[in-house]
């Protein structure tokens, strides 16, 4: 199955934030999608430039509420500046035209729970849920993956 055909079936918006939002912003915005783990950052174009996830964003967001181990975190604590000095920069995303099943096990790979889907011009048109992938691999349907 065609990504964009599963996008059609299964459509699901991605959470952005501009690349100069405040990681309060960020979380403001992750939080207003319960069902969203993951927030792409956009450039002033809309194009996708990085990734954050609530992981990350939350343990930066409470680092003040934790002992500091490393002075990675200790600069954290002191240091908080907008989204993109947070985000990982080396993401992976799909394409409308690959195939569902070609995706899907590099980003299992790197315990991805959702796959931003970007069109020609690098903006997001739709995020793939694994949870959705693995619900449709178990349910007797006509919504195959393959």
């Amino acid at each position: 199955m065609k990504i964009a055909d599963w996008l059609e079936q299964h459509p699901v918006n991605g959470v952005t934030v501009e690349r100069d939002a405040s990681l309060e912003e960020a979380a403001e915005a992750l939080l207003a999608e319960p069902e969203c783990r993951d927030i792409y950052v956009t450039d002033a174009e809309g194009r996708v430039v990085g990734h954050l996830g609530f992981r990350r964003l939350a343990g930066v967001l409470l680092s003040a509420h934790r002992p500091t181990h490393s002075r990675r975190q200790m600069l954290e604590r002191v240091a908080r500046g907008p989204v993109h000095e947070f985000m990982d920069r080396r993401f992976i995303a799909a394409r409308l035209d690959e195939n569902v099943h070609q995706v899907l096990h590099p980003h299992m790979e790197r315990r991805v729970e959702d796959i931003p889907v970007l069109d020609a011009d690098g903006r997001l048109v739709g995020v793939i849920r694994l949870v959705d992938l693995v619900r449709a691999a178990i349910e007797p349907s006509d919504q195959s993956i393959g």
